[in-house]
């Protein structure tokens, strides 16, 4: 009995071992990908912090320019001024190539919040979806301006 529970043992293991690899534009996470029209290199931002929300099952990155690092490092962020943030959301998805991994699924928004001139009131702009279509309604947006002043700034090495 031993002999055969190592025979199929090792068959089951070649098979999974002879396994072709993926090929590497599957390898690329598309459906998480930003469209061709908005580039966040293009802002000159780069990343402050990640959020996941387990509750609502999202992953967030806040960009922002050198003045909103240092605006989130004030004890004030919201005096602070000529500062730029772009918070971009994905709805979090399994990993194909990890168990138990997630990893970013469906792009659900872009905010951005910016400050120019020292008396400037703070403009915020929300874009959603795939095709990133401008949110004219408000509701919410004082809470979530608060939410982007209110993040910490990621320590990297």
């Amino acid at each position: 009995m031993k002999a055969v529970t190592y025979s199929i043992f090792t068959v089951l293991l070649a098979l999974i071992a002879c396994t072709p690899k993926t090929p590497s534009g599957e390898l690329i996470n598309q459906k998480a990908s930003l469209p061709a029209t908005f580039s966040v290199s293009d802002l000159h931002q780069k990343v402050l912090t990640a959020v996941i929300n387990k509750k609502e099952h999202t992953m967030s990155l806040l960009y922002g320019d050198a003045a909103a690092e240092l605006a989130l490092k004030s004890a004030i962020p919201a005096q602070a001024t000529n500062f730029s943030f772009t918070l971009v959301t994905w709805q979090q998805q399994d990993d194909a190539h990890w168990f138990g991994a997630r990893i970013p699924g469906d792009l659900i928004s872009v905010e951005k919040l910016a400050k120019k001139g020292a008396d400037a009131s703070l403009v915020y702009q929300k874009l959603s979806g795939k095709k990133l279509t401008t949110v004219t309604d408000t509701t919410g947006t004082a809470g979530r301006i608060q939410f982007m002043l209110s993040q910490k700034v990621s320590i990297l090495p």
